[in-house]
């Protein structure tokens, strides 16, 4: 029987809860050790709180302790590149939260990095294992909405608001960029998952809360190559009826034959043209968000072990990041931006283009 991986995670802030959360429920690896640079004493709750073993401050003390077979990086974006050297160079492979770094370019050069050196470098991308994501692939696979062709994802967590917005990660109202950076990312690699690659964007952006930096309203329209347009409405300061709400928003996928709503609670309706409408049960597993962080992380140890491939290595997600700055050229040029390829590690990666 093959002795679980031994995993060392770095960062306690507001996601470690939910992803070590998310390991105790992971076949075949277990993490040992809980590295944090900010506050001591958070990172000894968290860990005590998981249920692990050795935690503190020091990074290479980590390693000669927990003598880990992968690093889990739950940090700001700004100090991914700078770990995952630190992995690369050891040979370490690494999960990385998402967006891989501050920057496409900085992305591409991490991925290439990683490809060069043979190491394992994936994107911790738990959005698209989110259960009505993937049952709503499921149905589109087997035929049952026909052809689809429109798509709105409409993301409303309705935390946005006030003074001191975002109270369960306060930082989001200082950043320059939030809402196609921050939480825009997961819906355009959602959108790759279900409908293929995106070609074209065209977005339009705003700053509604006077109280936040970046922007927390996008309305981007992308042009997919199998399923048609796909709206992705975002607004951070609009009323929600729940805040934060499982879902995070409602889905509607329009198809030539049916159309498919996900509630904000993930519970799906399927309306056909015949005018029959029924409700379509399927399970929704325990855990943060339907369990898409343990099903996420799942896919990562699965790799590692020969038995998956990983759904979103770091070369392939730099695509999903292109998108996300065609989105935001798009914004500030009031133009659409086709998506060209360019290589990047070895994979065809997209970069953008204005139009005419």
């Amino acid at each position: 029987m093959e002795r679980p991986l031994r995993g060392l995670m770095v960062g306690a802030g507001y996601f470690a809860p939910i992803q070590l959360a998310a390991w105790r429920a992971v076949r075949g690896a277990e993490i040992h050790g809980l590295v944090g640079h900010r506050d001591p004493d958070r990172v000894a709750a968290v860990a005590r709180e998981a249920g692990v073993g050795w935690s503190g401050v020091d990074l290479e003390a980590a390693m000669a302790e927990v003598r880990p077979d992968f690093l889990d990086i739950c940090t700001p974006p700004a100090t991914h590149g700078e770990l995952i050297r630190f992995a690369v160079d050891r040979g370490l492979p690494v999960l990385c939260q998402k967006p891989l770094a501050p920057t496409v370019a900085d992305a591409a050069e991490l991925a290439d990095l990683a490809h060069r050196h043979g190491v394992p470098l994936v994107v911790n991308e738990n959005w698209r294992w989110q259960p009505w994501y993937r049952e709503a692939k499921r149905l589109i696979d087997n035929g049952v909405l026909g052809r689809p062709f429109h798509t709105t994802m409409r993301m409303r967590p309705g935390d946005g608001w006030g003074e001191r917005p975002y109270p369960d990660q306060p930082y989001f109202a200082a950043m320059p960029r939030l809402v196609l950076f921050e939480t825009g990312v997961h819906y355009v690699d959602t959108t790759r998952y279900l409908f293929g690659e995106i070609d074209e964007v065209r977005c339009t952006t705003a700053t509604v809360n006077p109280a936040v930096t970046g922007e927390d309203l996008v309305i981007a329209v992308l042009h997919t190559t199998g399923g048609g347009i796909v709206v992705y409405d975002a607004d951070r300061s609009a009323v929600a009826r729940t805040v934060r709400s499982l879902a995070y928003g409602t889905m509607s996928v329009e198809g030539t034959d049916a159309t498919l709503e996900v509630a904000d609670d993930g519970t799906m309706t399927v309306l056909r043209r015949d005018g029959r409408t029924a409700r379509h049960d399927y399970r929704i597993p325990d855990g943060w968000k339907g369990g898409c962080a343990t099903a996420a992380q799942q896919n990562f140890v699965d790799a590692l072990r020969g038995r998956a491939e990983a759904e979103t290595p770091a070369a392939d997600y730099v695509r999903t990041m292109r998108v996300v700055e065609a989105c935001y050229q798009s914004a500030a040029s009031g133009q659409a931006v086709r998506i060209r390829s360019e290589r990047v590690a070895g994979v065809p990666e997209p970069a953008g283009e204005r139009l005419p």
